[in-house]
């Protein structure tokens, strides 16, 4: 199992094949600024690099992510032209997982339940969650199962996969690399708080990420598709 960020992997891919028509640091007739459409500079080097995904941008865009940078109020990358002008498309296979920025999967947590001696309801279709932190030097994890029910072996072989493929990013190397990669996570009321979402085949899966040192980290939320609309 893979995991990508969307759509950065998309735009960096794309820049890739773009980046060819500057054979020589010159393009005659030069592509299209991935973020807001407009022609890019005929010298390659006149270009910018942008801050947010490894391609190269108009002198304007440049120049307003710049400004949005230091205001804290960056661009959203789903935002960019090339996005939002349906020229970048997902790669439909099943071994690639996507985590983006907005939840697509908002009936989960319609269905709710208490469990015994709790008093926060939790979704129906949750079917585990891991808890980690980083102490400095690696990661530790504990794993939750508030329903008490056993989780299918296929679904637990798949929690696995995405897990393990999870922690491997590079994000996830240390705590601080986790706070540059949440950059590219939708924020909350909490400056410190940040969620990104993903699915496989048979799981919604929310990713509630926590900058904070000497607290928990990182919470992965793993619900049942199948489940993801049944009342208790």
């Amino acid at each position: 199992m893979k995991i990508k960020l969307y759509p950065k992997e998309l735009l960096e891919a794309a820049w890739k094949q773009d980046k060819k028509l500057y054979a020589h640091g010159d393009a005659a007739a030069p592509p299209k600024c991935l973020r807001c459409g407009a022609p890019l500079a005929a010298h390659l080097m006149v270009n910018a690099l942008s801050r947010y995904a490894d391609v190269q941008i108009c002198e304007a865009c440049g120049m307003d992510e710049a400004l949005r940078d230091a205001a804290h109020t960056p661009l959203p990358l789903v935002e960019w032209d090339a996005v939002k002008s349906g020229h970048l498309k997902k790669k439909a296979e099943k071994s690639i997982c996507y985590l983006v920025q907005n939840c697509t999967f908002s009936e989960v947590f319609k269905h709710t339940y208490k469990p015994p001696m709790q008093l926060i309801e939790r979704p129906v279709s949750e079917l585990a969650y891991s808890r980690s932190d980083y102490d400095g030097y690696r990661w530790w994890t504990t794993w939750h199962n508030e329903s008490g029910k056993k989780t299918p072996p296929e679904l637990v072989k798949e929690i696995d996969e995405f897990q393990n493929a999870l922690f491997k990013l590079p994000a996830f190397k240390t705590l601080e690399t986790m706070k540059r990669f949440c950059r590219y996570a939708e924020t909350t009321s909490d400056p410190t708080e940040f969620n990104l979402y993903s699915e496989t085949a048979h799981l919604y899966i929310r990713i509630r990420l926590i900058t904070r040192f000497r607290d928990y980290n990182a919470y992965i939320y793993y619900y049942d598709k199948a489940a993801a609309g049944e009342e208790q």
